[in-house]
């Protein structure tokens, strides 16, 4: 889910929301990067914000480039708009063609977030996964954890990581089932305690990854600090494609 110079509600609110509805999401800031940043992410949903200063002809000129591309990055167009304007609503959904809908947003944060989730329902903007995922960045330095079992602590680097759970590398092997009370997640600057067990382990060329999968959070602190780390990465993504 891509938004393209967004309304301010977008921006403040709306990115955190979706990402705790576990939906991929962040912000696309600058009109020129759109392409290079939908080649990278396939077969998303991107929205335009209508109210930009860019003006509706070169807007529509993007947004056609986007459309035409397809092919390409298979990606899904709406827009959004705090005007309730059915010319140009007609213009968007008629002549344009715009697959993901003119979505008319409200002055109020709730009304607009049910707006845009029923939109990105419709969508199926989701797709298979339930629970949002992102790799550690390459260059951003290590996500180092501290695993304590209660009878020693071990350390090890995490490698993704998601609401749920994460793959990692362990200073040592453990068998799935074992039990880890105590789970410290070092996360860009932000620590997370969870508690969890092994879920299973593979081989790979530099070691062994262990799926670790998390008990229930029940802190909404921890909670927080991780929708808030998810959300890092993906804006992180984003503006590092050019």
């Amino acid at each position: 889910m891509l938004f393209v110079d967004p309304p301010s509600v977008i921006q403040e609110h709306m990115v955190h929301f979706l990402v705790t509805a576990q939906y991929e999401a962040a912000i696309i800031k600058d009109h020129r990067i759109v392409q290079a940043v939908l080649g990278k992410f396939r077969n998303s949903v991107i929205y335009f914000n209508a109210d930009t200063r860019l003006g509706t002809g070169a807007l529509d000129q993007i947004i056609r480039a986007v459309m035409q591309g397809r092919d390409r990055h298979g990606a899904d167009v709406g827009v959004l708009s705090y005007n309730e304007n059915p010319e140009r609503a007609q213009h968007y959904l008629m002549e344009l063609g715009v697959s993901c809908g003119y979505i008319t947003l409200n002055i109020g944060f709730e009304k607009s977030a049910r707006i845009i989730m029923k939109a990105l329902e419709a969508a199926e903007a989701r797709g298979e996964r339930r629970f949002v995922r992102v790799t550690v960045p390459s260059g951003r330095g290590k996500l180092n954890i501290n695993l304590n079992s209660g009878a020693q602590t071990l350390s090890g680097t995490i490698l993704d990581v998601s609401e749920v759970g994460m793959a990692c590398m362990l200073s040592e092997t453990y068998p799935p089932g074992t039990i880890f009370p105590d789970i410290q997640l070092q996360l860009w600057g932000s620590l997370c305690r969870v508690s969890g067990r092994i879920a299973g382990k593979r081989d790979v060329t530099d070691g062994i990854v262990h799926v670790v999968m998390f008990d229930p959070i029940k802190e909404s602190s921890t909670r927080s600090k991780l929708y808030a780390f998810l959300k890092r990465v993906m804006q992180y993504e984003v503006d590092s494609v050019l």
